[in-house]
């Protein structure tokens, strides 16, 4: 019989019980009755529990959100049904249904629950990391490797290479502004073969001249970066060769300076250089050049063998020493109309084997030789840009190309002779 009573029918039920019962005790009546049905409602769901004969129902439980909830010991097919199980006789007393405990919900997210005491865990290795390493590659039978079939030699072209451009300033040829014979070459590599023995730095060159050198607009400005080479930019490795040269002065440059002073020790700077020592000795003491850019002639007028026998000394003294000499000529006319040092200094590199920068010949091309007021200094720009034709109109930058431009030419020479 199905029992769907609330709180006042099983008061009733009780009472009439009791009274049926009342020569039992309380204690028979409710072991013999051990085995009722209880009806409950859980999330508006009709479940039936129900529990054997020595069974007491589970404990409940709060769970973390505060909900109650039972552990249950077993349902019937009813039960899961949602109905109530049919009622059953008591005379051959409650049958213990097996117990079945629903698994818990699935947990989504990962979490270290321990294992029960008891139960061997099994433990996941660490999954390796995989980092480059040195495998030793299984031995396998050797192939027969074919032997590389030889290219062959490219056959030397009979087009010879390029020739830098431009090969003139203002249409003045190079090979008349660089004067370098097969003989001056040779000269160049024997002398910066000895420097090299001498320790010699091929990073620097030195300066000897009058007050025409001793001014920023002579040479300078390679090293302050006031330049663009445009079409020259082949001269650009010299730069980098001699980078601090251009702009250093050195004691070997001063105003008036005549070369029958060069060694003389009383023309020497008394800051600088030491006791009885010349202005020469002293520079390459303190520089260590490789190379010595010589212009000098503007203030020895009416004394040509004084300077011819001292321009003389001063280019054996730099090849003794391992240093490569270059000689230049000059704009100006100040010892006479005739040339006569300008012809000296021709004479002289031509002599020795030495490398020429005749600037004379390029000064043909610039207005007024490319000299200011005073016929010795020459004209100046703002800077030493060759994309600007306004610059081909002034003495200084001229005279800078052209002397890159020999600066450059011993530079290749004494690289091919190993210097670097």
């Amino acid at each position: 019989m199905d029992f769907r009573f609330g709180l006042l029918g099983r008061s009733i039920l009780a009472l009439i019980a009791l009274l049926l019962l009342s020569g039992c005790g309380a204690e028979a009546f409710l072991a013999q009755n051990r085995s009722s049905e209880l009806l409950k409602t859980t999330e508006g769901a009709w479940e039936v529990i129900r529990y054997g004969s020595g069974e007491e129902p589970a404990a409940t439980e709060a769970n973390s959100t505060g909900e109650n909830q039972k552990t249950v010991p077993a349902l019937s097919a009813a039960a899961e049904a949602g109905w109530p199980a049919p009622e059953t006789s008591s005379t051959a007393g409650p049958t213990a249904l097996p117990t079945a405990t629903l698994p818990p919900s699935p947990t989504l997210r990962p979490t270290n629950t321990p294992a029960p005491e008891g139960t061997p865990t099994a433990t996941l290795p660490p999954t390796p990391t995989l980092r480059p390493t040195n495998t030793a590659t299984p031995e396998q039978s050797p192939t027969p490797t074919q032997s590389p079939t030889p290219s062959p030699s490219p056959t030397p072209s009979k087009t010879p290479p390029p020739t830098a451009v431009p090969i003139n300033v203002g249409g003045v040829p190079l090979d008349e502004i660089v004067i370098m014979s097969p003989e001056v070459q040779d000269t160049i590599r024997l002398t910066a073969e000895l420097g090299r023995q001498l320790g010699r730095n091929p990073h620097a060159f030195s300066k000897i001249g009058d007050s025409v050198t001793l001014t920023p607009h002579y040479l300078a400005r390679f090293d302050s970066g006031q330049y663009v080479l445009g079409d020259y930019g082949y001269l650009q490795p010299a730069i980098d060769q001699y980078a601090g040269s251009f702009e250093r002065f050195g004691v070997a440059t001063r105003i008036g300076l005549h070369a029958w002073a060069l060694f003389d020790p009383l023309w020497a700077d008394k800051e600088w250089c030491l006791p009885n020592e010349d202005m020469v000795a002293c520079e390459v003491r303190l520089n260590n050049p490789s190379v010595l850019l010589i212009r000098l002639g503007s203030n020895d007028s009416g004394a040509e063998s004084a300077f011819n026998s001292n321009m003389r000394a001063l280019i054996e003294y730099a090849l003794e020493n391992g240093i490569v000499p270059i000689l230049a000529t000059k704009a100006d006319r100040f010892e006479g109309q005739d040339n006569r040092n300008n012809t000296i200094i021709r004479q002289i590199a031509s002599e020795y084997n030495v490398p020429l920068w005749d600037f004379d010949r390029v000064a043909d091309i610039i207005p007024g030789r490319g000299l200011g007021g005073d016929q010795v200094h020459m004209t100046m720009y703002d800077n030493n840009d060759y994309t600007d034709p306004e610059a081909f109109t002034r003495g200084y930058p001229v005279s800078d190309l052209t002397a890159l431009m020999t600066i450059y030419a011993v530079y290749e020479e004494m690289q091919q002779a190993g210097d670097a």
